[in-house]
């Protein structure tokens, strides 16, 4: 979820009279081509945001740079008018931006570079060296109401406040700016409006016909707009800093300084409660405590995950629909070939694909009992299809976890009045069983929730998919609105609770207690991604919150976490993050998309996955029923780019010195071993080769189920011409860290230095890579030997030693597993790959009995896998 300043609730008699704000966006959405943006979690649209020239770039991490002259964005509100011929509706308005050298023109011969702009005839803009602002009067001559100031720092970041108001005798303009209160503009005329122009506001460009060029150059990181707000609303400006409110400097020691010891009787696990009275060293200590759940691990785990979009948006050419849309029109041209998508994509390395059963608009992928709004209604498949079924069915057939995405935005239950009805909570049984219920009679745990209509409708239908389809692994919630117009205060305690009763083994989504959104759209985690940070919670086992205000990169840094535990911190929580991203320019598919390439995706790959985060990464089915050949051909292109970067690990079972010995329990393949320090002192590991190798990526992970995320600060280093150099340096490492090497390096010898850590540290995995010229392809053979002296690679010489070696390999489809008779721990990895009939995956057992892996023996660890395709045999 996107970190969103902290602002003061309205005293509760003033909260029926003030309206939600219009627009409060920090671009951590999509803005698609010259299409509408679309919001994510946590930000408010009521109405269009829009490119105005077509060059705005969005950016990674949140906001949209402009370039000036004819670019901008433009809002249209939807239900905000300010007025006919003149504005009447009073407004505030709130940018964050960070203006760059070109918007300071030296002369007035140089166009004006507009920071805002209402109505066509109200302005904040840079004009020789000032900030004027200002608006024209409804009057006969026009006549133009303006005061200016110097114009402020450039390259730096400024809040910009204004508040406009026609309060009958005088129109009246306020403005702050990074704190301080700018001299008013008052009229004794309203402030004129242009004619179309009474709903419209400008961002970074000037909205009025006339003055189309005076763009400004600047970096727009947030943008709020709320209409009817009187001139003594105290809680009016929602970004400017209050008096005193600025957090102080750091200590010395928040930085540097040895953490202390953890509470004495604090146990680990994934979230601590913090008390108001925690020194910064103690809201450290249990930072450093905090650890995984194992569904959260297994989720990190993954690395590579699918976004599917398709529905009424794919069949309109859209990225967002008005619950209006005919079901007749989804009628894909050529087979619906779901069973194609979930093999391209487990064929591609993805693990889990999130399906969208319901976006915003409403419409339904599967037949439900609570409305027609779905593909029953549709004709595809004579009204019995059902895309859902089809879906985990290919998953179990082709061993890929299974995660629906449903939004509770929904413009077709707004159009039904149920949606934001106002309807008082009251008690709801769930499932309600409604006429004709086939599953009236039956065995069903019924539970029991108070809820909105619309929030018991969306518990039915969470109902629906989590007890109809088998198992599921996650449950995605976005937080944007769609075209919805009015207020729906979602359950989400209720929906999290049936969540956990009916699948306790999903994690959730984007504001769940599991996985926390990385904050953009774009595949970028951050250069430090903390799992460990500061929230604040409610306690009634909804929604969390991202505590204290930090910018995108500090985000789970000790600043960040002693701040935040002194402003509004609850708790401290492991929540690690799911950077979504678009293989296409949208999220649903339209005719002109191109791909991303297969290098371009690695580098997103490194960017997020190389960071500790999860990439999801969305390919979009078309309206033709199948993925684009476009677009399978860049995934295999991304599959082959990572076997490439991957495959060859010169450290591999090598020996490694560390503090007082030796171990190879950070080079034996596995991320659930490791080696851990005595103390948090900074140390090094070194690792000899051998031999010169050439090593183009360096692969490290913290052992973070046993020991959690500590580490702040390392080094990679090669011996080169007799002395240490530095090839790679970053701050944290986590559960999977990848440096990418500027230049390959030609080194026997390597060690990785620990500099500063919050606890004692470990290291799960050290990794060599050498970049291979050709892709190697997946594997159709390899051999497993618990008796193996050394970690090998699955040949038949250096065999895999432990069934955790094959938690991250993808066996061709047919492939074989030699297993010989030693026995060996026992393992919950998943196991990635699939057969058919004609060519299944053959567990091949070189002994008449044994082994056993803990108590379990051959048969027993593979059974659960004889659905996607895979055999045992002895011989």
């Amino acid at each position: 979820m996107p970190v969103t300043s902290s602002a003061a609730e309205p005293a509760p008699s003033d909260r029926a009279e003030q309206r939600s704000d219009d627009l409060d966006v920090v671009f951590g959405g999509s803005l698609v081509g010259a299409d509408a943006y679309t919001t994510t979690g946590g930000e408010r649209m009521r109405g269009r945001v829009h490119r105005v020239e077509g060059g705005e770039q969005q950016q990674a991490a949140g906001g949209v740079r402009l370039g000036g002259g004819r670019q901008g964005l433009r809002f249209e509100a939807a239900d905000l008018v300010l007025g006919r011929t003149s504005a009447t509706t009073s407004f505030v308005a709130e940018l964050e931006l960070v203006p760059s050298a070109d918007d300071i023109p030296a002369t007035g011969a140089v166009p004006p570079a507009t920071w805002f702009s209402a109505g066509g005839h109200l302005r904040v803009e840079l004009v020789d060296g000032r900030l004027r602002y200002g608006f024209d009067g409804d009057d006969e001559t026009r006549t133009s109401h303006l005061a200016s100031v110097a114009a402020p720092e450039v390259g730096v970041p400024h809040r910009l406040s204004l508040h406009h108001v026609f309060a009958g005798d005088r129109a009246v303009l306020e403005v702050r700016l990074d704190g301080e209160t700018l001299p008013p503009v008052v009229s004794a005329a309203p402030m004129a409006l242009h004619p179309g122009l009474e709903s419209t506001f400008g961002i970074g460009c000037d909205v009025h016909p006339e003055r189309g060029g005076h763009g400004a150059a600047a970096l727009v990181t947030r943008v709020r707009v709320r209409g009817g707000v009187p001139l003594d609303d105290p809680d009016r400006f929602r970004l400017q800093p209050a008096t005193g409110d600025a957090p102080e400097e750091p200590e010395p020691f928040w930085v540097t300084d040895p953490v202390p010891a953890p509470p004495a009787g604090l146990l680990p696990g994934p979230h601590l409660a913090l008390d108001p009275d925690d020194e910064p060293g103690e809201v450290l200590a249990k930072a450093a405590l905090l650890r995984p759940s194992p569904t959260q691990l297994a989720w990190q785990e993954l690395g590579l995950t699918a976004f599917l979009h398709v529905g009424m948006n794919t069949f309109y050419d859209q990225e967002w629909g008005h619950g209006t849309e005919d079901p007749a029109r989804f009628a894909p041209t050529g087979e619906l070939d779901v069973d194609g998508w979930v093999r391209t994509l487990r064929d591609t390395g993805h693990r889990l694909a999130v399906l969208v059963v319901k976006h915003h608009d409403g419409f339904l992928l599967y037949p439900s009992r609570y409305t027609r709004h779905t593909v029953a209604a549709a004709g595809w498949r004579d009204g019995a299809g059902d895309v859902v079924a089809e879906f985990t069915a290919a998953c179990r057939r082709y061993g890929m976890r299974v995660g629906f995405y449903l939004s509770p935005a929904d413009s077709h239950q707004e159009r039904e009045g149920v949606f934001g009805n106002g309807s008082p909570r009251s008690e709801r049984t769930i499932p309600t069983l409604v006429e004709g219920d086939d599953r009236a009679g039956a065995d069903l745990p019924v539970l029991g929730y108070p809820a909105t209509d619309y929030g018991a409708y969306f518990l039915n239908t969470l109902y629906e998919v989590l007890t109809g389809y088998g198992r599921v692994d996650e449950v995605w919630f976005d937080g944007a609105q769609g075209h919805t117009e009015h207020e729906e205060h979602y359950d989400y305690p209720a929906f999290y609770d049936l969540i956990g009763r009916l699948q306790p083994g999903a994690v959730i989504a984007v504001g769940g207690r599991d996985v926390r959104w990385v904050g953009n759209e774009a595949g970028l985690a951050r250069q430090d991604e903390w799992a460990p940070v500061p929230v604040v919670d409610a306690g009634d086992g909804g929604k969390l919150e991202l505590a204290g205000r930090a910018a995108f990169e500090d985000v789970g840094s000790r600043v960040h976490l002693v701040r935040a535990a002194g402003e509004d911190a609850t708790a401290l929580h492991w929540w690690p993050t799911e950077s979504d991203m678009k293989l296409t320019p949208g999220w649903f598919a339209h005719p002109d998309d191109v791909p991303l390439s297969g290098p371009q995706l690695l580098e997103h790959h490194e960017a997020t996955v190389g960071r500790g985060s999860v990439m999801l990464l969305n390919t979009p089915p078309t309206t033709t029923g199948a993925l684009a050949p476009a677009s399978v051909r860049a995934l295999e292109d991304f599959a082959a780019e990572r076997r490439r970067a991957f495959t060859l690990d010169h450290a591999l079972g090598l020996p490694v010195a560390v503090p007082g010995g030796t171990t190879d329990r950070v080079t034996d393949d596995s991320a659930r071993s490791s080696w851990a320090s005595r103390t948090a002192e900074p140390g090094a590991v070194e690792i000899d080769l051998g031999r010169v190798r050439r090593v183009d990526r360096v692969v490290l992970a913290e052992g973070v189920g046993e020991h959690g995320q500590v580490v702040e600060r390392h080094v990679v280093e090669a011996e080169l011409d007799g002395g240490w150099t530095e090839v790679a340096a970053a701050g944290t490492i986590g559960v999977h860290r990848v440096h990418r090497l500027p230049a390959p390096v030609h080194a026997r010898r390597f060690r990785v230095r620990v500099e500063r850590a919050r606890a004692a540290w470990s290291l799960a995995r050290l990794g060599l890579y050498e970049q291979l010229a050709d892709d190697p392809g997946r594997p159709t053979e390899v051999h497993l030997d618990c008796a193996a002296p050394v970690a090998g690679d699955g040949s038949p010489g250096r065999p895999f030693r432990s069934l955790e070696q094959l938690r991250d390999v993808e066996l061709a489809p047919g492939a074989t597993l030699h297993v010989a008779a030693s026995d060996g721990e026992d393992s919950d990895t998943p196991f990635w790959g699939y057969g058919t009939p004609e060519a299944p995956v053959t567990v091949v057992v070189d002994a008449p009995s044994g082994p056993l892996f803990g108590t379990r023996t051959v048969e027993e660890v593979f059974a659960p896998l004889a659905e996607q395709g895979w055999v045992v045999t002895r011989r």
